[in-house]
């Protein structure tokens, strides 16, 4: 519906007048006459010179109709639009991150210590080949790199380790506060305490004497400190050589410990041995020179007297004799060459000294057993210095008996020893002097001994060559009730 207007006319429609005025009008009305709202609309042009306007009217109703269409389609579009947006986002982000938390997944086992190394990142597809398989295999040659370099910093840390474990030197390293943060093995031995107890604490919980102060000097004057100290405990006296070195990168320090016990011993050993054995030959040589100067001095005293003197001055040459050569035993026993080494028979060396002790003491009763008895019992030794210390224990169980002495010897094949009993009934060894029976010149009867003859070395050579044997002795034994010396010597050795 269309109406046009020139301006010579008054008309009553605000619409038309707004044109007029303004190029374009708008109204809404209800309209009577078709009893319906309507939109009006009004638009002012020119033609020939002159202003005219052309209005128009569209019912409400369809206006209504059409906008609603209108909306709904385009909420359909945009909800379409949206909807494909956030396929198309999810989509993408899903493609960024999935490769992202693929990567964290396989890390995040390292992380938590649930994995000892660094796992090897494999995305999925296995065929994509994007930026993030490029970043995920720099990823894993880097993990590989590092996981190399980790293996080679732990094993040089467990060389490291092992040789300090291994040392029979106590190592003790501390930070520059002086508290522990390394103890070896033998130092934990030394100190008789457990790693628990030294590591994080202060170095004074050590309780070594002098020890902070070492490593305060060492720290100090940036040099190494030397030093020897002693600790008693327990009535037992150890020998320690103290060397505190700095680590000037670190600013801590390390004290090394070396046990000298055993070498001071020696000393000690070396200084009684040459005391005892000074002592041992000076005596007979004292009697022999009191008596030649008795003969010389008195050339005329009666044939038996004389006798007697010169009986006097042989059993004391003997006597010399047997301790200088036991002396020459041990010195021999020291250093025995693998070539002097074969294949002995245990059983014919026993016999052979049973058979010698019986001409030494004809009434004693010597009994030997084996088992098992078909066993043969063979191993690698030097025949004449095992025979040596069997006999000398085979006589010794004869000679400290009161006759007719009963002396029971068993020998007992092991898997991997031969097992010697040499068992008497005679006064045996007093308990307190047990633990020192295998010492040079010591003698429980030292009167007793003389007078028959020993010279305090026997039972030290027995040890002797059975340690060069790479066996061991023990003995037990009850006053008045006897003695028994057991013997393990090994069946095969290296």
């Amino acid at each position: 519906m269309g109406t046009q207007f020139s301006q010579e006319y008054v008309v009553n429609h605000p619409e038309v007048n707004e044109a007029f005025e303004k190029g374009l009008g708008y109204q809404e009305d209800y309209s009577k006459i078709l009893d319906l709202d309507f939109i009006y609309v009004a638009k002012a042009f020119d033609f020939h010179g002159k202003t005219y306007v052309i209005r128009t009217a569209f019912p409400f109703k369809y206006f209504n109709d059409l906008a609603r269409d209108t909306e709904l389609g385009f909420l359909s579009v945009t909800s379409l639009i949206l909807l494909f947006f956030s396929l198309i986002t999810w989509f993408i982000m899903s493609r960024l991150t999935s490769p992202i938390r693929q990567i964290t997944e396989a890390v995040s086992s390292y992380e938590e210590e649930t994995q000892s190394t660094i796992p090897e990142i494999h995305l999925k597809p296995s065929n994509r080949s994007d930026e993030f398989s490029k970043l995920a295999s720099t990823l894993n040659s880097l993990s590989s790199k590092i996981q190399k370099n980790i293996d080679t910093l732990t094993e040089e840390r467990n060389q490291k380790q092992a040789i300090l474990e291994s040392l029979v030197e106590g190592v003790i390293a501390t930070d520059k506060e002086m508290h522990v943060t390394y103890v070896n093995a033998m130092a934990l031995k030394m100190m008789g305490k457990s790693r628990e107890e030294l590591i994080g604490r202060h170095f004074s919980t050590v309780d070594l004497p002098n020890g902070l102060e070492f490593l305060m000097r060492c720290q100090q004057t940036k040099g190494v400190v030397t030093d020897t100290i002693t600790i008693t405990k327990r009535g037992v006296t150890t020998y320690f050589d103290i060397v505190a070195v700095p680590l000037k990168q670190e600013k801590s320090a390390v004290l090394v410990m070396q046990d000298k016990s055993a070498h001071y011993k020696l000393l000690e050993m070396r200084k009684d041995f040459i005391a005892n054995a000074s002592h041992e030959l000076k005596t007979p040589i004292t009697i022999i020179r009191g008596f030649a100067e008795t003969l010389h001095d008195n050339p005329s005293l009666p044939q038996k007297t004389t006798e007697e003197i010169t009986g006097k001055i042989m059993n004391n040459c003997m006597r010399m004799t047997t301790l200088i050569r036991d002396l020459l035993t041990l010195s021999d026993v020291d250093n025995i060459p693998l070539s002097r080494l074969i294949e002995c028979d245990l059983n014919e060396l026993i016999l052979t000294c049973c058979d010698q002790v019986r001409e030494l003491f004809p009434d004693a009763q010597i009994a030997m057993t084996k088992e098992p008895k078909e066993a043969e019992m063979t191993l690698l030794a030097e025949p004449y210095l095992m025979e040596m210390a069997l006999k000398n224990l085979i006589e010794n169980a004869a000679k400290y008996s009161t006759p007719p002495a009963k002396i029971a010897i068993h020998i007992e094949k092991e898997p991997a020893h031969l097992k010697i009993t040499i068992a008497d009934q005679g006064i045996g060894i007093p308990h307190a002097d047990q633990e020192r029976i295998f010492e040079r010149f010591y003698t429980v009867d030292k009167a007793r001994s003389q007078r028959m003859g020993g010279s305090g070395l026997g039972l030290s050579i027995v040890q002797t060559i059975i340690h060069k044997h790479f066996g061991q002795i023990s003995v037990v034994s009850e006053p008045g009730k006897g003695s028994t010396f057991t013997i393990l010597l090994p069946v095969t050795r290296d």
